[in-house]
């Protein structure tokens, strides 16, 4: 093992990633001892990005499968422990220690990393598995969104860390220039047709719809997932995210009514999160009803008090407890007209650089 790095196979796969590879190579270089990449038909030049690198790859022809390509990674790496990695994806620089301390643990288990996705918007959060020792008993399942498994079934123990992965391919222009939608579409519709009373299934092509701004159509799948889920006795970890996503699609179609319901439904299971309340905080600024007005300051409020998401169990809208919360609080003093207070609570959310509060500073309000 070279003196430094770690005894980690990083394993990608990768088509067509010329604007992303080096970045995602250069992250991983000086902490792991082997890098696996795995292509599936690149035309542009990725390929010769990995050369220049001096990183060796293997081809594999796709065949419309995600698992069969990333366990095809998995064979061929030697170190006694893997980290998965995509290609439009980044390790944080103190990744090192993080893995380090995973490592030092000699853990039999799977680990969870903090991944970051940045969007047009902002940058939402989740944990997803992406850590586990080499052995033949892991392997990915699923044509599309796999999932690890151990031993076929899923692994009740894990280890969480705070290894922080960012992720840069859910920005529109990312999407546009890859078809990555219809891809992902294609893929879910045939294996839901295996599968169609899925409720992970159902709620990945409501995710990629909604991803897609095809809110109705997310909606319908949204309501098939719930629906599959009243009949599982333990609920899965994702419910949460059904019911922040679907909610969001409600807002965006001005289905106000519903989305109360839903909000009130989400509120009983998670309590504490802190999303829930933010987005019906949106959606009151949202449909302009007077005899709301009130509730708004309340409600964000009541964010900013909860915090940020703490559970590692929730996706979340990066800001949503701290300074987005701040901001709306701002905007609801301006309308009220007491720019003191706005230009306050823009200043408290400029603190934590964020872009429109700045702005309206910029404006001078007072």
């Amino acid at each position: 093992m070279n003196k430094g790095k770690l005894p980690i196979s990083a394993c990608i796969i990768v088509k067509n990633e010329c604007e992303h590879v080096e970045k995602c190579i250069k992250s991983i270089l000086p902490v792991v001892e082997e890098i696996i990449v795995v292509d599936t038909g690149s035309e542009d030049d990725t390929k010769k990005i990995l050369e220049m690198l001096n990183i060796k790859f293997h081809e594999f022809k796709w065949n419309d499968d995600f698992s069969a390509a990333r366990n095809y990674s998995l064979s061929l790496a030697t170190q006694p422990y893997i980290l998965v990695i995509d290609a439009d994806e980044v390790l944080e620089y103190q990744s090192f220690n993080v893995l380090s301390e995973y490592i030092s643990n000699k853990s039999s288990s799977p680990a969870k990393v903090i991944l970051k996705n940045h969007i047009d918007t902002g940058c939402v959060i989740s944990e997803v598995v992406r850590i586990f020792p080499n052995n033949k008993e892991y392997s990915y399942s699923g044509i599309i969104h796999e999932q690890l498994l151990h031993l076929g079934q899923e692994h009740k123990q894990m280890f969480f860390t705070d290894l922080i992965i960012h992720h840069y391919g859910y920005s529109s222009k990312e999407i546009e220039n890859k078809k990555k939608i219809d891809r992902n579409i294609d893929l879910l519709i045939k294996q839901l047709r295996s599968e169609p009373d899925s409720p992970y299934l159902n709620y990945q092509m409501a995710k990629t719809f909604y991803i897609n701004k095809k809110y109705q159509d997310a909606i319908d799948y949204f309501e098939s997932t719930l629906t599959l889920l009243a009949n599982v006795q333990v609920l899965p970890s994702y419910v949460s995210t059904v019911f922040l996503s679907y909610g969001y699609c409600l807002l965006f179609q001005k289905e106000f009514e519903s989305l109360d319901m839903l909000i009130n439904d989400a509120i009983e299971f998670y309590p504490e999160y802190t999303d829930l309340y933010y987005l019906y905080g949106v959606s009151l600024i949202e449909r302009g009803a007077i005899e709301k007005f009130e509730e708004i300051k309340e409600v964000f409020e009541m964010c900013y008090e909860l915090g940020e998401v703490k559970s590692r169990d929730f996706e979340t809208v990066e800001g949503v407890g701290s300074y987005r919360a701040l901001y709306n609080l701002g905007v609801y003093y301006e309308v009220l007209g007491d720019h003191n207070l706005a230009l306050e609570y823009y200043s408290k959310s400029a603190n934590y650089n964020f872009s429109p509060a700045l702005d309206k500073i910029n404006e001078r309000l007072v």
